[in-house]
């Protein structure tokens, strides 16, 4: 067993933990991997999930008379609750996020596949093409590129734009402060349409 990390593409070594040709070998092995990646500087999420250690039956004692009856035969081995990882996601990011999308009244659009598709842009901003996958790491199963390009069709001619700032404003003016807003285009807009929309906000 070995700790590595990935460089510029490649693997390297950090550490050999050891060799193990038993179950138990590879447990303990595992702790101490555990021990040397654990960092005190780095908080750790508690998801309330122990790990179960493996079940063995007892060794049958050996044949023959003795003091006491002979036992019971030992059951087969078995594994108590924990079993092998056969895929990995970030369906509990999905969910916050999900949920933040509620709390601002936007599931009112009644658009599974347009919340999806915010959500993915928010985790990373990709290409149509490739939020697909994003939505596969999140734990979701993505609607089909044809779908998600009806989809922004629908989104502007639905107006989801008013609709979505409505809400925004409905959420800030009731659990925020609207004193004050900043208004970033830069990277939308060309510069020229920045000047507008900063005299339209400011009243000059």
């Amino acid at each position: 067993m070995q700790i590595a990390e990935y460089v510029r593409g490649g693997q390297r070594i950090v550490e050999h933990v050891g060799s193990a040709r038993t179950e138990a070998e590879l447990g303990v092995l595992l702790e101490r991997a555990r021990g040397l990646l654990e960092d005190p500087a780095q908080g750790v999420l508690d998801l309330g999930v122990e790990p179960t250690p493996q079940v063995k039956g007892l060794v049958v004692p050996a044949g023959g008379p003795g003091l006491f009856d002979a036992a019971e035969p030992a059951g087969p081995a078995s594994r108590d609750g924990s079993g092998r990882v056969v895929g990995t996601d970030s369906r509990v990011l999905f969910d916050a996020l999900a949920g933040v999308f509620t709390a601002l009244g936007f599931d009112g659009l009644g658009d599974e596949v347009f919340r999806d598709l915010v959500i993915a842009r928010v985790v990373e901003p990709t290409s149509l093409l490739d939020a697909g996958r994003v939505l596969r790491d999140l734990g979701r199963v993505p609607a089909s590129y044809a779908t998600m390009k009806r989809t922004l069709g629908r989104a502007a001619a639905g107006k989801y734009r008013d609709r979505i700032a409505t809400w925004c404003f409905q959420h800030a003016s009731t659990d925020g402060d609207v004193s004050l807003v900043l208004y970033d285009v830069t990277t939308i807009w060309p510069r020229t349409s920045v000047g507008t929309a900063t005299r339209s906000l400011t009243g000059s």
